[in-house]
Formats: structure tokens, C-alpha cells, sequence
């Protein structure tokens, strides 16, 4: 008896410890006031191509970065839009060189950034579904880097050039 109510104790301190950290990170990488917002549309075509629009609420500009990338990755296993705020930003992937497209975003405005669509393998048929990730690189006020992932999916005509939902944790059901 006495085991089983320190293995539960131990559990318990476990939940906690782990809630804790999760916690954490949450209040971290958390919206806060003045981030910016990522959204991005499809433009079908015999060259496809990315609309991203980053808005800027803040008093002060910011710099993004854009990435776009096919997805391999199954709908189902995706894991829909990501913000996250790295600790160690100084890191060769999160730099200028490493991004297509690098831009300034006015404060208190947005800024549009046409992205080409990356072609490798076959080309699919008109009713071919694609999925593209883009990666927004926003360095934000007092140092704060966000790093922002969207989906992009083409479709069929009824689809093609759906748009992503906006970046934001509170936008997000």
C-alpha cells in the first residue's frame, strides 16, 4: 500500500513538473500584443506562385523572411499552422541568406511577397492536389524572433488557391 501511494505521489510530481514546463513554453512562444500576422493564398497557373501578406501592428518595423517548401507529408499527419519562438536564434537557418525572400514590413502596415512555387519530380495533372509549407522568419521588436509555419493547398477547382488562415494563436480554433 505504502508503494503504491509513493509510485502515485511520484506520478503526481511527474504531471506537475511536466504541466509546468508546458506551461512555460506556452507563455513563451504566446501571442502578445504587436506580433505580426502571417496569411498566404495560392495563385494557380502554368507557374504557380505564393501570395504571403505579413501584417505589422506594432510601432516599429520588422524584418521577414520567407521560405516555401513542398510538403510531403499527408494531410492528415500535418500539424496545421506553427509559431514558435526559438531560444538560440543565431543558428544558419533562421539567417537572410538562408531565406527567398527577404522584405521590410512597416509599422503599423502590411507588406504583400510574391514567392515562386518550388518544381521538383513529375508535374501533376490539372486535378492534383499540392501542398506547400511557408516559413515566415519575423524578427519582431526588442529582439524577439518568431517563426511562423503555414499551410498552403492547391486542389482541383474547387480548391485551387484556398487560402491559409492567419497567423495568429488566437485565431486558431
Amino acid at each position: 500500500m505504502i508503494v503504491m501511494l509513493a509510485a502515485a505521489g511520484g506520478g503526481l510530481a511527474l504531471v506537475c513538473v511536466l504541466g509546468g514546463g508546458l506551461a512555460a513554453a506556452g507563455l513563451r512562444t504566446g501571442d502578445r500584443p504587436g506580433d505580426a500576422a502571417v496569411a498566404a493564398e495560392l495563385i494557380p497557373g502554368t507557374r504557380p506562385a505564393i501570395i504571403a501578406t505579413v501584417r505589422n501592428p506594432g510601432d516599429v518595423p520588422l524584418m521577414a523572411g520567407l521560405t516555401v517548401r513542398r510538403q510531403l507529408l499527408p494531410g492528415w499527419l500535418d500539424g496545421g499552422l506553427t509559431v514558435r519562438v526559438p531560444r538560440r536564434t543565431a543558428r544558419r537557418k533562421y539567417l537572410a541568406g538562408a531565406q527567398d525572400t527577404v522584405g521590410v514590413v512597416p509599422a503599423r502596415g502590411q507588406a504583400g511577397f510574391r514567392l515562386a512555387v518550388p518544381v521538383t519530380g513529375p508535374v501533376a495533372g490539372p486535378g492534383a492536389q499540392r501542398r506547400y509549407r511557408l516559413t515566415a522568419v519575423v524578427g519582431q521588436a526588442g529582439g524577439r524572433l518568431r517563426v511562423i509555419s503555414v499551410p498552403v493547398v492547391s486542389g482541383g477547382p474547387a480548391q485551387a488557391g484556398r487560402p491559409a488562415p492567419a497567423a495568429r494563436a488566437s485565431d486558431r480554433d
